[in-house]
């Protein structure tokens, strides 16, 4: 049995490969990951995989029990070549892992096809990659939360509550005017990043993941203000990154 593992800044998401089965995700907060932790869940595995893109800290003390109970440990990190892509990137280990890991597991699911990769989480990030597997660049946005949050934080007049239910319609309130920009900014950066696909060739795939992936995916389909053509396929796939961290079992 393989663990793979993604740190994230406040929790922990894990999945266990099994004869190339990803099991249902779990996920503990972070105070929590920790040697008791690692001996009542970890103690059966044969490999651990790790992607981190915040505490070095946790990782350390992951990779000092695995060599102590001699099970194989990988960090994994953002490189410049893996499998059939290639990075972007003139400085590939400064491309975040979790869209490297994402940009990964999208040339191994659609092999030979063009993916636009829009991960929704703390972060919104598009990442292009055409299909002979050149990733081509891509965009960082404040995630939904984010957006909200620096409105109110910087407008002392502004008073909003935040709403979970995603829309693009004209708020008649101050609660509904934010949120609903948060949600069309959003969807305007995904449109663009759409259009920026063209001077490429024809856009295959459209893959969205991350929290807040879902509800996008969902504004995508019913928003037409696109232009995309009708063989794009639109995919959410939750936990993206777990595809990629596959790639790096030994």
């Amino acid at each position: 049995m393989i663990i793979l593992i993604d740190i994230g800044n406040s929790r922990t998401k894990y999945t266990q490969l099994s004869n190339d089965t990803l099991s249902v995700t779990k996920q503990v907060n972070n105070q929590d990951f920790c040697g008791d932790y690692f001996v009542e869940n970890f103690a059966a595995a044969s490999e651990i995989v790790v992607a981190n893109v915040a505490n070095s800290n946790l990782t350390d003390a992951l990779k000092n029990w695995c060599d102590l109970t001699q099970i194989k440990f990988t960090q994994v990190h953002s490189e410049q070549k893996k499998n059939q892509l290639t990075s972007a990137y003139q400085e590939p280990a400064t491309l975040g892992i979790d869209r490297w890991l994402a940009l990964v597991a999208a040339t191994q699911l659609y092999p030979k096809q063009s993916v636009l990769i829009i991960d929704a989480g703390t972060a919104t990030t598009i990442d292009f990659v055409t299909g002979d597997g050149q990733h081509q660049g891509g965009w960082i946005l404040a995630g939904i939360d984010a957006l909200f949050n620096s409105i109110l934080s910087h407008s002392t007049l502004v008073h909003a509550k935040y709403k979970t239910k995603a829309s693009l319609v004209f708020g008649d309130n101050t609660t509904d005017n934010v949120n609903n920009a948060c949600w069309t900014a959003t969807l305007g950066m995904i449109t663009q990043g759409i259009g920026q696909t063209t001077k490429y060739g024809c856009l295959d795939n459209i893959v969205l993941t991350g929290g807040n992936g879902k509800a996008l995916s969902e504004l995508l389909l019913t928003d037409k203000t696109y232009d995309v053509s009708e063989n794009t396929n639109i995919h959410y796939i939750d936990n993206l990154i777990f595809y990629g961290l596959q790639q790096y079992c030994r």
